[in-house]
């Protein structure tokens, strides 16, 4: 039975195969190289044909890959459009998420207490495979957690109907075309059939949902049966994770991230992702952990983040933040996976929440409040409705015109006084 909870309805979309990661993958990884992925005469050909015509196309490009042409046709033959696929890759998300309403989906008492007991009942192979690249258990714990509540929704879409769907029916041919390639060269090399390759919507795959080309890329035969098998296989699982974080930067034995307390009088005007300072520098500043403890030593430069504004809770993200952020690009997701570890190796949750008044924005609303900054030459982007750095940088530009702490978070405060200005 899932011990996960049941999705909040805004996370529907994110949820939709498992939890936040696995679909983000098809939008954060790119293709594994190849010579003939990239020429936009081919990417042209997939766009401007029909259906069928696509696939011919994207079988010409792996049979150029070595794909044998029985696997091909076997796994192409007769495939016809997921209109599933389609309705799930159309659908927005209609608010903006909060870090408080994320991590209350992301990270339930009974998805830590099962993370507890996986822990537990794979320390061994944990230790190994911790020996060999260097990730610790609880991190990869954490990921299998998320990813599919420890392998009790790992997708039940065809990858390769879904990732052909997304190549010939959307505008990033290029992408799930070289995805689809992939898909086919993983049934050769793995001697599976089409029917076997289960998984999200957007094309991730097994316990931990690689896209193709990671799984490509990084699988790792670790029970050394002759296959790569990210569905059944625990040692494979454990092992490939762990390689694709590792590949990506992953230090041994650091964490991902620290909770921090920030003095009053803290310039959060300042505070950005790209803002990296050492440790001695942020304690010059007054910053301490969350308890008063003073900051520990650590050897590169690292950010500051506020997602929930200058009200919630603070973090210092370390370099292994970023190196989840390459697994998916999401702040809150890397924020989650580190929390949750944290919490799964015996640690204790956020020592501050968020603010009560810390409510989703809705889609509309951010594009009324782009089109006020816009009003005000603050902001000079189309009004999409998506909160990203520039949005925030302009917010942050108008706070302080306005008195208000430049935390650039849309508060209804910040909300509330950017409409007066601007109405």
């Amino acid at each position: 039975m899932n011990t996960t909870r049941t999705p909040d309805p805004i996370l529907t979309l994110l949820l939709a195969a498992g939890l936040a990661g696995c679909a983000a993958h098809a939008q954060n990884q790119q293709a594994a190289p190849s010579p003939t992925n990239s020429a936009p005469a081919v990417v042209q050909q997939i766009q401007g044909a029909d259906f069928q015509a696509c696939l011919g196309n994207i079988k010409a490009m792996a049979l150029r890959e070595g794909v044998p042409d029985s696997v091909a046709d076997q796994a192409l033959s007769g495939l016809t459009p997921d209109q599933r696929v389609l309705d799930l890759d159309s659908r927005q998300p209609e608010f903006t998420l909060t870090l408080s309403r994320y991590l209350a989906n992301a990270i339930s008492p009974e998805r830590i207490a099962k993370g507890r007991q996986m822990l537990a009942q794979h320390r061994a192979l944990l230790q190994t495979v911790e020996r060999d690249y260097g990730v610790q258990p609880h991190y990869l714990v954490a990921f299998w957690g998320l990813e599919s509540g420890y392998g009790t929704f790992v997708g039940d879409f065809s990858v390769v109907r879904s990732v052909a769907t997304l190549a010939c029916r959307t505008r990033r041919a290029q992408f799930f075309a070289g995805e689809t390639v992939q898909a086919l060269r993983i049934l050769a090399s793995q001697h599976m059939q089409a029917a076997q390759m289960k998984g999200s919507w957007a094309g991730a795959m097994g316990n931990t949902q690689f896209m193709p080309s990671t799984f490509v890329r990084y699988g790792v035969d670790r029970d050394g049966d002759g296959r790569i098998d990210l569905w059944r296989s625990l040692p494979d699982v454990f092992a490939s994770s762990a390689n694709f974080l590792n590949k990506s930067g992953w230090q041994r034995g650091q964490d991902s991230h620290i909770e921090v307390s920030l003095p009053q009088g803290f310039p959060y005007d300042r505070i950005d992702l790209n803002e990296e300072r050492t440790a001695r520098e942020w304690r010059a500043l007054g910053v301490t952990q969350a308890d008063g403890r003073p900051l520990p030593d650590f050897a590169d430069r690292a950010a500051i983040g506020i997602p929930a504004g200058h009200r919630g809770p603070a973090f210092l993200m370390l370099p292994n933040f970023k190196t989840i952020m390459v697994w998916n690009r999401s702040v809150l997701y890397a924020l989650s996976v580190g929390v949750l570890a944290r919490q799964i190796a015996g640690g204790p949750g956020l020592m501050r929440d968020s603010p009560p008044d810390d409510q989703p924005i809705s889609r509309d609303t951010a594009i009324d409040m782009q089109q006020r900054l816009i009003k005000l030459a603050l902001y000079s982007e189309e009004a999409d409705g998506l909160i990203g750095p520039k949005t925030r940088a302009s917010l942050r530009v108008f706070q302080i015109r306005a008195g208000l702490v430049a935390d650039g978070h849309p508060s209804l405060e910040t909300l509330a006084r950017l409409r007066a200005a601007a109405p």
